[in-house]
Order: structure tokens, then C-alpha cells, then sequence
């Protein structure tokens, strides 16, 4: 007797396919062969490797133009990074307002597209597969998962681009704004653009302002000046107790100060307030000797630099202390030498360490607060010692900054640097400077500071620091002293070790050289 398959009857719904591992066959494969295995796996390829999806699909022209479009891209990049200059690009972009705002834009598009592009493969793989509500649930969350991995990158970096811009817009200025009648401004339309600038002069002021402290006081004053054709700098670190600094000549402040900014404290018969970094606050204090000067107290510091160093100003920067604080924290932190304790806080006054000590060691590593401090402690030691230390961590900055470290805290940076930088850079003039910087990576970058080693800082002769800065800035020679040969002893046949080849505290040195 044969055996009869019974059939459904009228109006009795057939039993829904199971899910891939729900039985031992999994998913009946749909027409076409693809089953949800296929499903996830296509999509996934074809996402990973845009358009393939859809040709598989059958949507074949759609795909081939999609697949071809992220050829072209792919090859397009591959000779940008191997014949174009990815850096110098990068640098140029980010400090552009327009460019970045450009890159967020496009950001967005390409998110935009990317979950376009998931949706629409997975849409066009999933027709002719039969799911269950489990398999719906997966494959639903798959594109959902797909679509994140192209949105959140994509909307970081937008959202790091609309940062960066906010951040150059805030620090750098608008128009054509100079210190004085002499800075000089690159063509920034030009092919060179600093073909007519053979040197810039950029005053760094590193500002001591913050809650509890009386004005602003420069706590360091360095003077980079940068050959702009070879990029080679040296900056020229002066002193915060510089006493009788000159003013202009026939100034309002020079008829004030005959001899130089000097006066005598009567609580203790010494010159105490007129030092080089109490010009700021007095000026600030005394706004009457600058008529129609809106910033009194940046412009006498620049006016008082440059009579110091016989060196026109042509920009200035100026940092905030606490910026410097959160800007080495985002970088892990920088690796000095510590020569010897050092207290944290207190005075010559008040010698107590308030907030302890830093311990000397080789190659420590320093957050932000201690590095600052490391830089700025001084009653334990002298001006000197402390301009010395903040040479060591300019140096370890510019070497340690790790661009993984920067990236990942970049909005923590351009938001410290929003709020603590101010400069009188034109935007416009960024990507000269841009220019300029990258000759200034590949070069050779020398530091003089005016010690008590290379002057008399109570009574400076002037006249003398100008000498040893056009010195300084001559170009430097090409040859290196020759060594005398080891001299072999007569007694114990062993070589006399060679002299020891000293400079003289008025060379400048390599930075690296300085810790």
C-alpha cells in the first residue's frame, strides 16, 4: 500500500521556516541559493568592499558604478600619500576655517552615503530571502551595526573639524592687525609668500595670569627668530628680572625712565617692582603714557623687547599657563631630567614647599601640573636656573608630542587653546606660516638665553646684547673645529683623553643640546 504525503488542508497557515539553528538543516535556502548565512555575509562584503552587494544582487550597473567610484578613490589617495605631500596638506587644512568647514560638510555627506549604501545593499540581497522574526531581528541589527561603524568616525571628525575652526577663528585675528609700523607680513597669495620677509621675529610670552594674581606678568619672554628662507631659528630667552630696560626713544615712557625702567621700593631700598616683567602691569596701570593703545601692557613689553634685543617684533604669541598645563596632560605628559629637587609653590619670602616637592631623577615622567612647575619653580634656585628648565621642556614638548596622543585629545586641546592663546596672526596669513613652520621641523634651532653668565642684568649694557644678538644670528658655519688627535702617554702607553671643547655662555647651542 503506497503512502500518501497528507497536504495542508484549506485555510490551515504552513508552518513558518525556522531559523539558522533551529534545526539541523537551518534556513531553506531562498530562490537563488542565498540563505541568511548569505545574507549577512554579502551584505557585510558588500559593504566592506562598496557595490559588490548589489552586483551579486543582480543590480549589476548600480554596483559596477558604485564599485568602480571606490576604486578610483582608493587609487586617487594611494598617489596622493605616495606623490603628493599628505602633511603639508593636513596642516594647511587645519588651519583653514573655510577648508575645515569644507572637510565637516563633506564628513557628513560621506555618513550620509555610507548608510545609503548599507541599506540599500542590504535591501536588495534581503528580497528574495525568506526570515523568520529572529532572523529580521539579526539581520535588522547587522545593518544598524554596519551603518554606526561608517556614521562614527564620520561624525567625530566633522565634529573635530567645526572644533578646529571654532578654535582658529577665536585665537587668530581677522584682519590686518600688527604690533607695530615695522612688522612685516607675508604675500600669502604668493608662491614663496616670504620671499620679501628674510626674518621674522615672533615674541613667545608665557602669561603667570590666573585667580589670585594681581594683572598679567610675563613669566617667560623668548624671541624666536626665523630665517624663513632655510627655517633656521634661534630664540633668545630674556630674563623676568631684567632691570633698567630701555623704552623707545621719544616715547612717552622714555621721558618717564631717562635711565631705563628702574625704581626703588622704600619698603626695602632695592629695585623690586621695575623689573622687565612688572612692564606689562605697569603699563596696564599707567595707560596715560600710551594714548589710544588699547592693549597698554602688551604693547610696553614688545616696545621693551625690542630695545633690549635691537630687534623689530613683527608677531606675538601668548599662553596661558593653565593651556600649558591641560595641553601636556593630552599628551601623556612629557620625560625630563630633574637635576635636583625642586619645591612646588611658595617664595623667596615664603620659602615653604605648599604643595611638596619634585624629586630629581633621570628621564621622568611629568603631567601637566608638575611639568609647569618644573619650569617655573625658583626660590630654591635662581632666574637662571628656571630659563635653563624652560628650554628642557620647550625641547621635550616639540619632541614628545605623540600625534596619536594629540588626536585622540584633540578637543581638549583646541578648546584649551581657544581659551588660553591669543596671538595677532592673521588668519589669512596661515598658510604662510604653515610654510614657514615646516622649514623650521627640518632645521636647526639654536638658543642664547641672557644669563648673568652673558650680562649684568641689574646694570645691562645694551649696546653688548646687541652685538651678541646680530652675532647670534649670522650664519653659521658650515665647518666644525678639528679635535687634536690623542696624544699616546710615555709611561702607561694609553691615550690621553682629547680636551674638552667648551662654548662660551654668549654661543648659542642647539636646543637639544641645552638638557
Amino acid at each position: 500500500m503506497s503512502h500518501v504525503r497528507s497536504q495542508p488542508s484549506a485555510g490551515t497557515p504552513a508552518p513558518e521556516p525556522s531559523a539558522a539553528g533551529d534545526g539541523p538543516e537551518g534556513d531553506p535556502p531562498a530562490p537563488g541559493g542565498r540563505s541568511l548565512r548569505g545574507l549577512v555575509g554579502w551584505t557585510v562584503l558588500g559593504t566592506l568592499v562598496p557595490g559588490l552587494g548589489l552586483i551579486v544582487a543582480g543590480r549589476r550597473t548600480a554596483g559596477r558604478i558604485v564599485l568602480g567610484g571606490a576604486v578610483l578613490a582608493l587609487l586617487a589617495g594611494a598617489a596622493f600619500v605616495l606623490w603628493g605631500d599628505p602633511v603639508q596638506a593636513a596642516a594647511r587644512t587645519v588651519v583653514s576655517p573655510d577648508r575645515l568647514l569644507v572637510v565637516a560638510v563633506l564628513l557628513g555627506v560621506l555618513a550620509v552615503a555610507w548608510t545609503a549604501l548599507v541599506v540599500l545593499t542590504y535591501a536588495a540581497l534581503r528580497r528574495p530571502v525568506v526570515l523568520t522574526r529572529t532572523g529580521r531581528t539579526l539581520t535588522i541589527g547587522l545593518v544598524a551595526v554596519l551603518a554606526l561603524l561608517g556614521i562614527v568616525p564620520a561624525a567625530k571628525g566633522a565634529s573635530y573639524a567645526l572644533v578646529a575652526r571654532d578654535t582658529v577663528r577665536s585665537v587668530f585675528t581677522s584682519g590686518e592687525a600688527a604690533l607695530s609700523s615695522g612688522a612685516r607680513r607675508p604675500a600669502a597669495a604668493a608662491a614663496d609668500p616670504w620671499a620679501d620677509v628674510p626674518r621674522v621675529n615672533v615674541l613667545l610670552i608665557g602669561s603667570d595670569a590666573g585667580h589670585g594674581r594681581e594683572g598679567t606678568r610675563p613669566d617667560t619672554l623668548v624671541v624666536a627668530s626665523i630665517d624663513t628662507a632655510t627655517g633656521d631659528t634661534v630664540l633668545f630667552s630674556l630674563p623676568r628680572n631684567l632691570q633698567r630696560v630701555p623704552f623707545p626713544r621719544g616715547s612717552r615712557a622714555a621721558a618717564a625712565f631717562p635711565h631705563g625702567f628702574y625704581c626703588i621700593n622704600p619698603q626695602n631700598g632695592v629695585n623690586t617692582d621695575c623689573l622687565l616683567n612688572s612692564v606689562w602691569t605697569w603699563a596696564e596701570n599707567n595707560p596715560q603714557y600710551y594714548p589710544g593703545v588699547s592693549h597698554p601692557g602688551l604693547t610696553a613689553t614688545v616696545q621693551a623687547v625690542e630695545q633690549v634685543l635691537g630687534l623689530n617684533i613683527d608677531d606675538y604669541v601668548l599662553v596661558d599657563l593653565k593651556g600649558f598645563i591641560v595641553f601636556v596632560d593630552a599628551i601623556g605628559g612629557i620625560r625630563v631630567d630633574v637635576p635636583e629637587r625642586l619645591p612646588i609653590g611658595g617664595s623667596v619670602e615664603d620659602p615653604v614647599p605648599r604643595y611638596g616637592w619634585i624629586e630629581p631623577g633621570r628621564n621622568k615622567l611629568l603631567d601637566g601640573w608638575h611639568a609647569l612647575w618644573f619650569a617655573r619653580s625658583r626660590w630654591s634656585t635662581n632666574d637662571y636656573d628656571r630659563m635653563r628648565r624652560q628650554r628642557c621642556v620647550i625641547a621635550a614638548v616639540t619632541r614628545q608630542a605623540d600625534p596619536q596622543n594629540v588626536g585622540l585629545n584633540f578637543d581638549t586641546i583646541a578648546r584649551a587653546a581657544k581659551d588660553n592663546i591669543s596671538t595677532d596672526i592673521s588668519v589669512q596669513d596661515l598658510d604662510a606660516w604653515v610654510t614657514v613652520g615646516l622649514r623650521v621641523k627640518q632645521a636647526r634651532v639654536r638658543s642664547l638665553p641672557f644669563t648673568d653668565d652673558v650680562i649684568d642684568t641689574a646694570h645691562p649694557d645694551i649696546a653688548k646684547v646687541h652685538s651678541l644678538v646680530q652675532r647670534a644670528l649670522a650664519p653659521a658655519r658650515t665647518s666644525t673645529p678639528r679635535t687634536p688627535a690623542p696624544t699616546p702617554s710615555a709611561s702607561s702607553g694609553s691615550s690621553t683623553p682629547p680636551p674638552t671643547v667648551t662654548r662660551a655662555p654668549s654661543t648659542p647651542v642647539d636646543v637639544d643640546q641645552v638638557c
